[in-house]
This record gives structure tokens, C-alpha cells and sequence, in this order.
């Protein structure tokens, strides 16, 4: 079965090599920020109710916002191994957190191939991808910059510098923007490609570990947190998900992980400063995203794991001037595999066939995918050592309509308009006069599946090597 990649590369094969990368001095320097677990709807410029994300919202407002960008497995280590890989996770076999049967040391990623077309790489940040999250030194990076465990993910970090374990002071999300400042400095008169995972706003829930950094703690105090439809007794809870072990974020949670956000915004503003000063602004594309989002009470839900929006759609914004029109809004439906083949071809790389995420060039030029999409295709894997907390699903959406489908009892799918039903509250998969939909969206599922060469219900994937 053959992949869009696969289908571009055939059909497109004079425009691989992007013009702008014809000389190779014009090649753009390329910064990719993660944050963890930001919902959509977690920066100013997307509607937060109170947070300020200044910085980030220039990017916007000088460069692209995509509307429908999502994720196609809402977990972290799966979310970003199909980011650097460019591949669904069950290609790139990454399909949980803890003991995947993906080995990513193994897998070809898009840092590899900067690497060897002469790009100067760097990894910074949470690294949950590969074997239990391995976070020793990976291939394809010239600076390895990777935090230790979790309780280190914010005060105080343990980092694997190149392979050395050195104790750090400070906050995680200051230290590793001031990393990314740093490599930039240091490499600012030859091509750098910087991969930046922050572990903010994971989970905050008080812990003092998972708290903002001190000079933004104090913000928003006493601000009311609004709430949407679907948190508000009574829940409505389907029966494939009903019992999962639950706690949803308190409203102070809720401002932490705000707080959390505008420490992110604050490296932002200091990587925007440093590429200023150096004059390389607009010679580097910046893309802001986040692994996944996050339940704030939502069907009585915290945490992701789901295929509701809340979990799988993301904040997706691109910041390149010599292609992208400042303040340009898309509503192409993107997902976060289309980052690789997207960087690959605006250096001039040539793209593997083994991709399955498209570039998205022609958008930035105002135009649609070179093979657009109708629909789009999630999944997720039950993870046997959180077991109240995952179920497996495959899901399907399109503009208009989500289709789930759950392969565990006790099998009651989901069928959500998305027009009429944005909180996805009233499940149709039993409407009569919603047959034909059903039916379509069962299709349309397993047509997606087949293209992507989707296994389905594989119980390797149970399975550890």
C-alpha cells in the first residue's frame, strides 16, 4: 500500500527539492517547539480565557495558525515518535510510554537526516520515545540535552549532556530555552536544526515538582476558571470509557498549568530575542505545537488517551516569512506526521517513501495538500500498566462527523456531529436516522486503515520484545 509520501515522490518528483534550498546557503534554519499535554485552546491567540502568551502569539500573527491541526495518538512517547518519525505509531512501533516495541535508536528519524545533509542538531528537552523512554544519547543529534526522570522534569533537572548526567539548578522550561538560545548562538552561521520538547505543562495537580517557574506563581490567583458543557453534572459518561480512574484538575490546577504556559512563552520571547540579535529571524522557520491536549473535567475526564478533541486537537503554528504570509489562518486538516516531510523539503532533502505525513509547503503558499484529505485516522493501544486509565480504539474525522470504534467490551462505538455537537455529548451511533453515517464512517475507517497499512487489531502490540 502505498503512502501520500510515497504518492507525492512519484507525482511531484521535480519539486522535491525545494526552491528555496537550491543554494545551499539558503536552506532555513528550523526550531521546533513541543509543549506537553497544551490543549488547543491553551494560548491567548487560540482563546484562553486569562493566559498571556505574547510571544507566542506573534508567531501567529506573523506567521500561519492551522485550526484543525491534531495528533494522531494523544499519549506523549507515541505523539512525539510520530512527529520526528513522520509516521502513524503503528508503523513506527513507539505506541505507548513505557516498553514500546518501537526502539528509536533504530528507527530513521528527521534529525538523522538534517544531520547528514549537513544541518548542525539538536535535541533539548523530554525525551518519552523508545524503550522505557530510553534518555541516553540518540543518533542524528550533535547536542544531546535530555532530562532525567520525571520528578526532575521541572526544579532542579538531572540532564543527559551528551552522555553525561550533570545536576542542574533551576527551572526545566528556563534551563532548556536558555540551551536552545545557547546552541543557537553557537551555531548561528551554519544551518541548525533544533528539536525543543519542553515537559511543561505536564500534569501539575501541586505537586512541587510540577509547579511554574517562582516568578510567574503568583499570576492569575483568584481568576475564575470557566468550564465547558460536557463538566457539568450530570455527566454524560459512554459505556466504553465509563469507570476509568479519574480525577478531574481542580481550577487551581488548572491555573498552574496556565502559569506553567507562560514560562514556555517566556523561552519563546527569548529564542525570538536571540535570532534578532544574530539577524537570522527570518532565515528560521519556527513551529510551536504540543504532543497532545488534555481533559480539563470533560465527560468527567482529566489526563488525554481519547479520541474526543480535547485530547487529540493541538495549538500548530508556523513562522516563516519568506513563505508564509503574516496573520494567515488554515483550516487544512493537519497532523503532527506532516512536520518531517514539510522541514525535509524546505531544505532540499529528498523525502523517504516510508513517510506518511505530507509537507505542508503548498499550504504556507496559500494553496491545499498535494493529496488532500477528507478524513483523518487516530488510534491508541491499551497500556496494561495503566489499565483504568486506557482502553483501544481507532478513530476517524472529518470536518464534520468522529467516528470511534473501541475493541473491548463492551463495544459501544461513538458517533459524534462536530457541527451541532462541538462537546461531543450526544453519541448517535444508535440514531436510526444516523445509519447511513455509521455505515460511511465504518468505511471510511477502514479505507484509512488500508491506506496507512493499518494492522488493526494486532495483538503484537500487546507484546514486548
Amino acid at each position: 500500500m502505498k503512502t501520500f509520501a510515497s504518492l507525492f515522490a512519484q507525482s511531484h518528483l521535480a519539486v522535491v527539492l525545494f526552491c528555496y534550498a537550491a543554494i545551499a546557503d539558503d536552506r532555513p534554519n528550523m526550531i521546533v517547539i513541543t509543549a506537553d499535554e497544551l490543549r488547543w485552546d491553551g494560548l491567548s491567540v487560540t482563546g484562553h480565557p486569562f493566559a498571556e502568551t505574547p510571544h507566542i502569539d506573534r508567531l501567529a500573527r506573523e506567521g500561519m495558525l492551522f485550526e484543525n491541526a491534531f495528533v494522531p495518538t494523544p499519549l506523549c512517547g507515541p505523539s512525539r515518535a510520530c512527529l520526528i518519525t513522520g509516521q502513524y505509531a503503528h508503523t513506527h512501533g513507539s505506541y505507548k510510554n513505557q516498553a514500546p516495541k518501537g526502539h528509536t535508536k533504530k528507527l530513521k528519524t528527521y534529525p538523522m537526516l538534517f544531520q547528514q545533509a549537513g544541518y548542525k542538531t539538536a535535541f533539548i528537552g523530554k525525551w518519552t520515545t523508545g524503550r522505557n523512554g530510553d534518555k541516553t544519547l540518540h543518533p542524528g543529534f550533535d547536542r544531546w540535552f535530555c532530562s532525567g526522570v520525571n520528578r526532575d522534569y521541572k526544579m532542579d533537572p538531572v540532564v543527559n549532556v551528551d552522555g553525561e548526567w550533570i545536576q542542574f539548578k533551576g527551572h526545566a522550561t528556563d534551563i532548556d530555552s536558555a540551551e536552545a538560545a545557547r546552541f543557537i548562538q553557537k551555531h548561528h552561521d551554519v544551518q541548525f536544526n533544533i528539536s525543543l520538547w519542553h515537559r511543561s505543562v505536564h500534569t501539575s495537580y501541586g505537586d512541587e515538582h510540577l509547579m511554574a517557574a517562582e516568578r510567574n506563581r503568583d499570576l492569575y490567583k483568584n481568576v475564575p476558571v470557566p468550564r465547558a458543557i460536557s463538566t457539568q453534572e450530570p455527566l454524560i459518561v459512554q459505556p466504553a470509557i465509563k469507570g476509568f480512574a479519574q480525577r478531574p484538575p481542580t481550577d487551581e490546577d488548572i491555573r498552574n498549568i496556565a502559569r506553567m504556559t507562560v514560562d514556555i512563552d517566556d523561552g519563546v520571547g527569548l529564542i525570538y530575542e536571540t535570532l534578532e540579535e544574530l539577524g537570522i529571524l527570518d532565515e528560521t522557520i519556527i513551529i510551536f505545537s504540543s504532543d497532545n491536549g488534555f481533559f480539563f473535567g470533560e465527560h468527567g475526564l482529566t489526563e488525554k488517551r481519547l479520541a474526543y478533541e480535547e485530547a487529540i486537537k493541538v495549538p500548530f503554528i508556523v513562522r516563516y516569512p519568506r513563505l508564509i504570509k503574516p496573520g494567515t489562518i488554515s483550516d487544512v486538516l493537519t497532523l503532527s506526521i506532516d512536520v518531517a516531510p514539510t522541514l525535509l523539503e524546505m531544505a532540499g532533502i529528498p523525502i523517504p517513501s516510508e513517510l506518511q505525513g505530507q509537507s505542508l509547503v503548498p499550504v504556507f503558499q496559500g494553496g491545499e495538500l498535494r493529496q488532500p484529505r477528507s478524513s483523518l485516522l487516530f488510534e491508541f493501544w491499551p497500556e496494561t500498566d495503566l489499565p483504568r486509565r486506557s482502553c483501544w480504539w481507532k478513530a476517524v474525522r472529518t470536518d464534520r462527523w468522529k467516528f470511534i470504534q473501541y475493541y473491548k467490551e463492551p463495544f459501544v462505538n461513538e458517533l459524534y456531529d462536530l457541527r451541532t455537537d462541538p462537546f461531543e455529548m450526544d453519541n448517535l451511533i444508535n440514531d436510526p436516522d444516523h445509519a447511513d453515517i455509521v455505515k460511511g464512517m465504518t468505511q471510511e475507517l477502514a479505507s484509512l486503515m488500508e491506506f496507512y497499512d493499518d494492522p488493526g487489531i494486532d495483538y503484537r502490540f500487546f507484546f514486548d520484545e
